[in-house]
């Protein structure tokens, strides 16, 4: 009793540390597989560049400005006036766009008047377009519609002045500094102050083409934005590369495992089939049966006729009792071909030989092969397995073999069912001859359209009768 205690907890420890062991195993693998494919194969969350925002479309962020101020002339001559003297009311409005939060530009329009170097008023107007450059416009954090509070704006442009007192129309080059104080997402306080440069002659007095004129001003304003506003920021397309890349290496890996199981798998079914063929022909089907009734290839002629390799089984005994000790095998006979050949069944037991020697009925039940619907492709590849023992047995005795193609009557039209029943039949010659047999030992023969069976895919065959 003690070594039987003793013996039981060795083994129980045993198993223990076995089972210990493998579950560690386990949950390792486990957590590999979970960091690689499950990570990779559930959608990524976005993750951004630093620093980088999206190009704003051309609809979005628009503004446009008002403001007012004082211009102040500054010529050559000079003349003697003082600067405050020479300060005179001024106004622009301008209309633009930010493309990034740093980039932009704008359409300016504005003037008024100013004092020239004998102190006389002028009237004047300027169109110009200048580039803006937002030195804190890196302050923009997301991708939400957020504006930085402060707005440090240098620009520079060219554009055209007119002086309507003396029609002088020279070209103009503006720069300066804006800055803006944000009230809300759209609407600022800008406070500006520039120049404009142009020619000498602007205000009648100097050398023309020259410079030297000035129009230093200052203003405030408001700035409005307009249409959608805000940025983005651009997405790191990274993670996205290396997750493609990992999907892909992971369809190729899937798909060879994939074709691997499928030729795996059509090597099962041929060794089941060849397997089913050898018990029938055997005669050992009825005691092994119950192997094959949940089997793949059971599936090709569910509710089909089935092969019968029993009359083969009894040619064989037969030839073997001819040349043997006299003594009469034991044999199961098949069932006759098709009627129109005739019928073993009436014919004496001791006949049958002679009957098959007469030619008036095949050897065994016709072995049938089945075909996918409008085609002359086999429903399943693994039904070659018969051609291979029908033709090693055709050979061996020396038999003639006749090949009958068929299509179901229920699809197609008769001249496509015909041309069917050719190709099938054809194709199961042509089969044959690859495996050794000779072309003038098969006959063909095509019978279109026929409803023989339930279902009508069991319609789409080709079978083949031996004779000798």
């Amino acid at each position: 009793m003690r070594k039987i205690l003793i013996l039981s907890l060795g083994l129980a420890l045993s198993l223990g540390l076995q089972a210990k062991d493998y579950h560690r195993t386990a949950d390792t693998t486990t957590v590999v597989r979970r960091l690689s494919a499950d990570g990779m194969l559930r959608p990524l969350k976005p993750s951004y560049m630093k620093g980088a925002l999206v190009a704003s479309p051309w609809t979005d962020n628009w503004f446009v400005q008002a403001a007012g101020g004082t211009t102040v002339f500054l010529g050559k001559p000079l003349g003697c006036n003082d600067l405050f003297g020479r300060m005179k009311p001024a106004f622009s409005v301008s209309i633009g766009k930010w493309f990034t939060p740093s980039v932009g530009g704008r359409l300016n329009y504005g003037g008024m008047q100013f004092n020239d170097c004998n102190n006389s008023s002028q009237d004047y107007q300027y169109l110009r377009a200048d580039f803006m450059w937002n030195v804190l416009g890196n302050l923009y954090k997301d991708d939400v519609h957020t504006l930085a509070r402060w707005s440090v704006i240098p620009y520079v442009g060219v554009g055209m002045l007119h002086n309507k007192d003396n029609a002088h129309k020279p070209f103009a080059f503006s720069y300066g500094i804006q800055g803006q104080y944000h009230l809300s997402r759209r609407i600022a306080v800008t406070a500006d102050i520039g120049n404009m440069t142009t020619m000498q002659d602007f205000d009648g007095y100097g050398k023309a083409h020259r410079l030297g004129d000035h129009l230093p001003s200052a203003s405030l304003g408001l700035s409005v934005r307009i249409g959608k506003t805000g940025w983005k920021r651009v997405i790191d397309a990274r993670p996205y590369i290396a997750q493609n890349e990992w999907l892909s290496a992971y369809a190729a890996s899937l798909s060879d495992s994939n074709s691997r199981y499928h030729a795996q798998h059509d090597r099962d079914c041929q060794t089941l089939e060849q397997l089913r063929k050898i018990l029938a022909i055997e005669g050992l089907m009825d005691k092994y049966n119950y192997l094959f009734s949940d089997d793949a290839t059971s599936s090709v002629t569910n509710g089909y006729p089935r092969n019968d390799y029993s009359g083969l089984n009894s040619l064989r005994a037969r030839m073997r009792d001819k040349y043997g000790n006299g003594q009469k095998a034991k044999v199961v006979e098949s069932a006759s071909c098709t009627e129109e050949y005739g019928n073993a069944e009436s014919e004496p037991e001791d006949d049958y030989l002679s009957l098959i020697h007469s030619g008036k009925v095949c050897i065994g039940a016709p072995i049938y092969f089945f075909f996918e619907l409008g085609t002359d492709r086999l429903l399943n590849r693994s039904q070659l397995v018969n051609l291979d023992e029908v033709a090693r047995i055709a050979k061996k005795y020396g038999l003639k073999v006749k090949v009958i193609g068929a299509a179901d009557s229920a699809t197609g039209s008769e001249t496509i069912n015909d041309n069917l029943s050719r190709s099938r039949a054809r194709f199961i010659a042509e089969e044959l001859m690859k495996r050794g047999m000779e072309n003038g030992t098969i006959s063909q023969i095509f019978d279109g359209g026929i409803d023989d069976y339930s279902p009508n895919e069991a319609n789409r065959h080709t079978r083949i009768l031996l004779y000798l």
